[in-house]
């Protein structure tokens, strides 16, 4: 249990007396005084309790009483709310930071009143909206697909959703190169089973650090997945029209699955290779760098920076 103490403006006016002697005024007084005694023995016995259910992240304010001189706080799984005293202590304002059951419980000074408030949090649930794309009408495909990857000169980075990250694939002649996106500073040489590392001193990268790397071979996810997951028997059931994936006019291939769900393709015609690959409304996988004619390494000199940056 935590507690703390926050001190609010006096509400209550104090009795006082004349400075001559009035029996009559005295017994006023007095009748007064008994009143207002009793009324604070009724509200010392007087228990209230509030409860909020809201979700993670969800602001509230409470207020545990309409008027007190001095209140104590006390509270119990503190580790799932974040609160501060606002309005010179008359309130709390609580936050939800974590899924859990919390109990704030506010004690009158004035006259033991009691107050508590029960905050239960729950993860928010999100109903799904149209997760499943709705299919537009299909088109005779008339075109011949063919896969034929890049396999010497070319410069491909996809962007990795899953990862929050984008994965960079390198070969100029019998340099061959991979970056998984998480080593900022390095590119492993795949065929040496190297790393090339940038080094500021010598302004340049060097492949002095030994690294085990499967080689990469003639094709790669998800320029290949289209070649791979869906049968060619029948393109027009899929075929949905043409759209740009950076600067190519791909094929659209919207291919339903067996368990309801929905893949969809774009395509480069001259190669095969998939450009953007989604499944249902996710983030899609998608080419972020795409040259087919690389002949230069442009690594440095950060990585962060850019790697393909023909300017250096």
């Amino acid at each position: 249990m935590h507690y703390f103490t926050t001190k609010c403006a006096p509400n209550l006016d104090i009795l006082y007396f004349c400075d001559k002697f009035n029996p009559i005024k005295m017994k006023k007084s007095l009748f007064t005084f008994l009143i207002l005694c009793l009324s604070i023995i009724v509200t010392a016995q007087e228990k209230k309790q509030t409860e909020f259910e809201i979700n993670l992240g969800d602001t509230i304010v409470w207020q545990p009483f309409e008027n007190c001189d001095t209140l104590n706080y006390g509270i119990k799984g503190h580790q799932y709310i974040s609160f501060k005293p606002i309005k010179t202590g008359y309130c709390i304002q609580i936050v939800a930071e974590h899924v859990g059951k919390s109990t704030i419980t506010a004690t009158c000074r004035c006259n033991d009143s009691v107050s508590s408030a029960i905050i239960k949090i729950r993860e928010e649930v999100v109903e799904p909206i149209n997760t499943v794309p709705v299919k537009p009408q299909t088109q005779l495909f008339t075109g011949v697909y063919g896969f034929y990857p890049p396999t010497n000169y070319f410069f491909v980075s996809v962007t990795n959703p899953e990862q929050n990250c984008r994965e960079t694939y390198v070969r100029i002649g019998d340099i061959e190169a991979f970056n998984d996106g998480q080593g900022f500073d390095r590119f492993w040489n795949v065929k040496t089973g190297k790393n090339w590392y940038y080094r500021p001193d010598a302004q340049g990268w060097t492949d002095d650090v030994d690294w085990e790397f499967e080689p990469l071979g003639k094709s790669f996810f998800p320029l290949n997945s289209f070649a791979d997951e869906v049968k060619k028997d029948n393109l027009s059931q899929y075929y949905v029209g043409m759209e740009k994936v950076l600067t190519v006019d791909c094929w659209h291939f919207f291919v339903d699955q067996e368990d309801g769900s929905v893949i969809q393709y774009w395509v480069d015609p001259v190669n095969g290779c998939t450009l953007k690959r989604q499944v249902n409304n996710e983030k899609p996988r998608e080419v972020a760098v795409y040259d087919l004619n690389y002949r230069k390494l442009h690594f440095g000199p950060s990585f962060k920076k850019g790697l393909h940056d023909t300017r250096r």
